[in-house]
């Protein structure tokens, strides 16, 4: 009966709560059984060893579906994460930067780039701009390794893309515990609380999410911020990275974050040119030969 009360229950769903419930069932009340019952007859016994070998391991609980979800994530935050690195390489020489990468549920990166980084001081928004549509490009390589990736899952998985533009100077200050850079004062902070926020986003007046599977979201606060990227996403456009598709939204206020807008780009995914890595001088020609915006 609670054999049959179990699985009945689990038919219409099973969430983490139902899942650990579910599992103590099996360890405490039906598995201990098993050394009894498994001398009733040979085909008992043969039922159980092989329940047995197909556990885990490690676990000691079965782990198909599981395993195969953690493998592939594990395989795209692998793959992204490889790939940033030897782009990250290139962008070092445009102008020394500090660039910090983490791996979760996905891989976050955060560049932070100015005069106060190097040491002498010698700092021209040029650099910033080299990087931005350096970014960009490499998101759009990002895009087309994880489309690919596609292919080689056990269980389907999409990714999707976002950048945060900042523009505005930023107080940050090097935590020798942490090893990294931390942002400090009232108002910069608000940085980071955008950070942890925007990939819920939804657009204003639908439910719709703003990242997207194919696609990137460039989100921004100041109509300057879009003109840039604009120009970038021209660029993009003709060189065959980016499609024609491209969305200028608004999106629903989020706590501690109003007025918050969006650009939304479809990927390329089988365009050649974003399994090319991106040479320097590519990239600040490109930044040189595009108009220059109004102060």
């Amino acid at each position: 009966h609670r054999i049959d009360k179990n699985l009945k229950e689990i038919e219409t769903g099973l969430t983490s709560g139902d899942e650990v419930a579910r599992l103590d069932f099996i360890r405490q009340v039906v598995e201990p059984f098993f050394d009894h019952i498994q001398e009733f007859s040979p085909q008992v016994k043969e039922s159980i060893e092989a329940y047995r070998n197909t556990l885990d391991p490690h676990l000691e609980t079965l782990y198909w579906q599981r395993k195969d979800f953690e493998e592939g994530i594990t395989l795209i935050n692998e793959t992204i994460a490889s790939y940033l690195e030897k782009e990250e390489e290139t962008a070092q020489g445009f102008f020394p930067h500090y660039f910090e990468k983490m791996k979760t549920d996905g891989v976050e990166h955060t560049i932070y780039i100015g005069a106060s980084l190097v040491e002498n001081g010698n700092y021209d928004p040029l650099y910033l701009r080299n990087l931005r549509l350096w970014q960009l490009m490499v998101m759009c390589g990002v895009a087309r390794r994880t489309e690919q990736l596609k292919r080689k899952l056990k269980v389907p998985l999409e990714t999707t893309h976002l950048i945060l533009v900042q523009d505005l100077p930023l107080t940050i200050r090097f935590s020798p515990d942490e090893k990294r850079f931390n942002v400090e004062g009232a108002y910069d902070i608000r940085y980071e609380i955008l950070k942890k926020r925007i990939d819920k986003a939804l657009i204003k007046g639908t439910s719709e999410r703003l990242t997207q599977p194919g696609k990137i979201a460039i989100v921004y606060s100041h109509r300057q911020e879009a003109r840039e990227y604009l120009d970038y996403i021209d660029y993009l456009k003709a060189s065959g990275y980016l499609k024609d598709e491209l969305e200028d939204l608004d999106l629903q206020d989020l706590q501690g974050a109003q007025g918050l807008k969006a650009l939304r780009v479809a990927v390329e995914t089988q365009a050649p040119q974003v399994d090319e890595y991106v040479e320097p001088e590519v990239i600040k020609k490109a930044v040189r030969t595009m108009p220059k915006m109004a102060p």
